[in-house]
């Protein structure tokens, strides 16, 4: 007979000690009071599901020693409700992001998503709602037609470079990790009030993180703002 859920369970899946433990430290910031449950591949969890174990919540990695696959991934959904299962993977990969979505997964996260963020989302879909990155999907599908311009909230009007190669200089380099944070969401073309609820800001405070950052990379628009963050990073 399954046991009853006390507090929040949470539930951790993935086969590297060292991710485990950064999960654990975002998950305390996220559930209150919580039982963190480890299983380090998909035998591990699914002997703890057939103890009749259940969860409030499941972190899951997607390439596991025993990858899990479309048809395994939808059967572990199943055995894992009512509770949310997010990916937590090192894949960026549309097809990837399609089968989570097929197997009925309430968020994908990539494990190059800042910690902030990360608490951000997770705290999203335990209220009810689900993150999937499509810009993702539209990234790959402007890879397979070819070279192209960039995505249309990066695209500059003919003024727009001049004023932002104007305003070059080392200011960029003052940037703090929470306006880096909101750049990197602002780039994958999230609005002001998204940067707000993946970040527990509210929208003045991230209207006010912008009219910082515009000042200190010396430029006048989210345009000019994402081409010079971008030359910044590299990008």
């Amino acid at each position: 007979m399954s046991e009853p859920v006390s507090a929040y369970r949470v539930l951790i899946v993935d086969d590297h000690s060292v991710v485990r433990a950064g999960l654990r430290h975002l998950l305390a910031e996220v559930f209150d009071p919580v039982e963190i449950v480890e299983a380090n591949g998909l035998a591990a969890l699914e002997a703890l599901l057939d103890e009749g174990m259940r969860f409030s919540f499941a972190v899951v990695d997607l390439y596991l020693p025993d990858f899990l696959g479309q048809d395994r991934l939808d059967r572990i959904r199943r055995r894992l409700e009512p509770a949310p299962v997010v990916a937590f993977t090192m894949s960026e990969s549309k097809s990837d992001l399609r089968a989570a979505l097929a197997a009925g997964l309430r968020g994908y996260i990539p494990k190059s998503t800042h910690d902030e963020v990360i608490i951000g989302i997770l705290r999203m879909i335990q209220v009810g709602g689900t993150y999937f990155p499509y810009e993702l999907l539209a990234r790959d599908a402007e890879a397979e037609r070819g070279p192209a311009p960039p995505p249309a909230a990066a695209v500059p009007m003919a003024g727009d470079i001049g004023q932002a190669e104007a305003g070059e200089g080392e200011s960029g380099a003052a940037l703090t990790e929470r306006q880096m944070e909101i750049m990197d969401l602002l780039a994958r073309g999230h609005s002001n009030q998204q940067i707000g609820d993946l970040l527990g800001l509210n929208l003045n405070t991230v209207k006010g993180h912008l009219s910082r950052i515009f000042r200190q990379l010396g430029v006048e628009s989210r345009t000019q703002a994402i081409l010079k963050y971008q030359r910044m990073r590299g990008g």
